[in-house]
């Protein structure tokens, strides 16, 4: 038969007190409750646990033999009991977050030190890729959250708008359209084009704002981050036009910021998995993460979520997961 909990406590208490009556004031209870603790366990096991001699009791050698084990697992039940507890509070565990480059260098650096900041025993996983990737991982459970631009509707996530970024085009400092208010597609034509291919979102976005123009969209060099488009830009390769995501922190020094005309709105969403309620955990980071959101918002760096338009819809569509 197992030994209780409620026995292991009383003999341990017993053995490290030495006395029926000192364990039974530190346990609050009578000193027949004790005794008939201790009976039951050595009933239990078989074998006697104490001694009764000169008024006192002295342990056998099979308790000073079990003592050391039960020491060990009262250990382990405290990590256990500790553990829980950080979990209830949200102070441990492991929150997996998939996103699309751009978010994951603007919005989440600042959400994630925010959220360890009070929690320094959690783990934050951050796999940074593409945005169909982050939607598979959602939808396949391999992360319980993602971040993305206009995700493929998919009928194992959910999504929500949180935020939005624009358009803008970026130049090299001295480049002759550095000197416009703003830039519009036909401005772009003379010049070599960085930019995303029309299976990206920001991509599909950027061929509808063309179109609308009655333009067509023409790259010279075909990029998948914005990073690296602004990197080349900075380099003097082209001229290049991306989400304001991505310059968040600005665009470094010799690059010249413009906006992008007609405007161009792109949307972040949150993915969270249609059948798997989101943890403890990973709720008080989405609420984080919210109010990073509100403070760009509030100081006119994003905007709120709002309806979709007409070029977003688009986007949505040509960027469906494949079944």
């Amino acid at each position: 038969m197992p030994f209780r909990f409620r026995a292991l406590q009383v003999f341990r208490t017993v053995m490290e007190t030495g006395s029926v009556t000192e364990a039974a004031r530190i346990l609050n209870v009578s000193q027949p409750a004790v005794s008939r603790a201790l009976q039951q366990a050595e009933d239990e096991l078989g074998f006697p646990l104490f001694v009764r001699e000169r008024g006192g009791i002295q342990p056998t050698a099979e308790a000073r033999a079990l003592l050391p084990e039960l020491l060990r697992a009262f250990a382990a039940i405290e990590v256990v009991q500790r553990f829980s507890g950080d979990l209830k509070e949200s102070r441990a565990g492991l929150v997996i977050v998939a996103a699309t480059p751009a978010l994951a260098n603007s919005l989440l650096p600042a959400a994630i030190s925010r959220f360890r900041a009070n929690r320094p025993e959690v783990r934050v996983a951050l796999h940074t890729v593409l945005n169909h990737e982050v939607v598979d991982m959602v939808a396949e459970n391999r992360a319980e959250l993602g971040l993305v631009l206009i995700p493929a509707e998919d009928s194992a996530t959910l999504a929500r708008d949180l935020c939005a970024g624009d358009l803008v085009c970026i130049v090299p400092q001295k480049h002759p359209l550095a000197a416009r208010k703003a830039i519009a597609p036909a401005d772009l034509l003379a010049w070599p084009l960085i930019s995303f291919g029309a299976s990206l979102p920001i991509g599909a976005l950027i061929d509808d704002a063309f179109e609308r123009q009655g333009l067509r969209r023409a790259i010279t060099i075909e990029v998948t981050q914005s990073a690296t488009a602004s990197a080349l830009v900075r380099a003097g390769a082209g001229v290049a036009v991306l989400d304001s995501f991505a310059l968040s922190e600005g665009a470094g020094p010799g690059v010249a910021v413009l906006p992008f005309t007609p405007s161009v709105r792109i949307r972040a969403k949150l993915l969270s998995g249609r059948h798997r309620p989101l943890s403890r955990l990973a709720r008080n980071f989405v609420a984080v993460l919210e109010t990073i959101v509100a403070e760009h918002v509030s100081g006119g760096r994003l905007h709120g979520p709002a309806t979709k338009e007409r070029s977003e819809r688009r986007a949505a569509a040509q960027y469906r997961r494949k079944p």
